[in-house]
């Protein structure tokens, strides 16, 4: 099995996108994962969810769950496209959410670690910054906010005789 094939499957990446090159860098005990988009794959803009022309793109890198001792890396280029309502917006890319420089599965583990632990410890033990934590702890929040959805009370009762210090 090639070294794309299998990055192919263990980072789940699907069409239109694609592991072009792995790179491992035994300096920097670093492998970097380039991912692309197949040519000629249709853009949509991601707000609305239509067919759009294409802007340009700009790299991006992503940081994902280790392989064994070395930090894995994403590296691709994302396009924008012209979108006649929305103007040149990114598009989404499968692994990450908007505006992160992490994977999802990398965010889910830290997520898992907080449970377990301080900020403080999961900044040194996964070689992040204290800002870096915070930023996943706000997605995170986000993304199940959005789950839960709206709750509606049905009933609403107050307890007067505790509105107040040294009220009899």
């Amino acid at each position: 099995m090639r070294d794309t094939d299998l990055y192919t499957r263990i980072l789940g990446v699907e069409a239109p996108w694609q592991v072009s090159i792995v790179e491992v860098e035994m300096a920097k005990r670093e492998i970097v994962v380039q991912v692309e988009r197949k040519t000629g794959a249709k853009l949509c803009c991601p707000i609305r969810g239509k067919e759009s022309p294409g802007y340009d793109s700009h790299r991006r890198r992503w940081r994902h769950l280790d392989t064994c001792q070395y930090k894995t890396i994403l590296d691709g280029n994302v396009p924008r496209v012209e979108c006649p309502e929305h103007g040149v917006v990114t598009t989404w890319v499968p692994w990450a959410e908007p505006n992160s420089g992490f994977t999802a599965m990398f965010e889910a583990l830290v997520i898992d670690w907080l449970k377990e632990g301080t900020t403080s410890a999961v900044s040194r033990l996964m070689g992040l910054s204290w800002n870096a934590i915070d930023g996943m702890m706000q997605r995170a929040v986000k993304r199940g906010l959005a789950r839960r959805g709206e709750i509606r009370a049905c009933r609403l009762g107050f307890d007067e005789t505790a509105f107040k210090k040294r009220h009899d």
